[in-house]
């Protein structure tokens, strides 16, 4: 295995890699050799190849990092599904439009001090939580 590969510069590169990871996970798992905490010569080069895919991905390709939900957002949602709420009701709840509680929610638009005090004295929101990622 080629543990000496130099910094992918060109798409072409990028997609022979590519070619590569897939290749060598068909096999690894066709041999039973790419199981959790395994350190073999497929899972060194895996690893290898999709560190140089990453740095060339940031590099050139420009891709956006996936975004994570914030722990707020998700306690929100979840005393929703736990109440059978949809966003409307819980937008009518909190005293927001529709299009501003969306907004909140897809992390568009910031929390005020007044939503804040409802996420906590209406949904029971820890207020810890809330002034820590609103």
């Amino acid at each position: 295995m080629n543990e000496n590969m130099e910094k992918l510069t060109s798409r072409g590169q990028y997609e022979e890699a590519k070619k590569r990871v897939e290749l060598l996970i068909a096999e690894a798992t066709g041999k039973g050799m790419l199981e959790p905490d395994m350190d073999n010569v497929y899972t060194q080069e895996i690893s290898h190849l999709s560190k140089q895919m990453a740095i060339y991905e940031d590099e050139y390709l420009n891709i956006l990092p996936l975004r994570q939900k914030s722990p707020l957002i998700a306690s929100i949602e979840n005393y929703f599904y736990a109440h059978g709420m949809k966003q409307k009701d819980g937008a009518q709840l909190l005293g927001v439009n529709e299009s501003q509680f969306s907004q909140i929610m897809s992390g568009r638009r910031r929390i005020s001090m007044s939503f804040a005090k409802r996420l906590h004295s209406k949904l029971g929101i820890n207020a810890d939580l809330i002034l820590e990622y609103a």
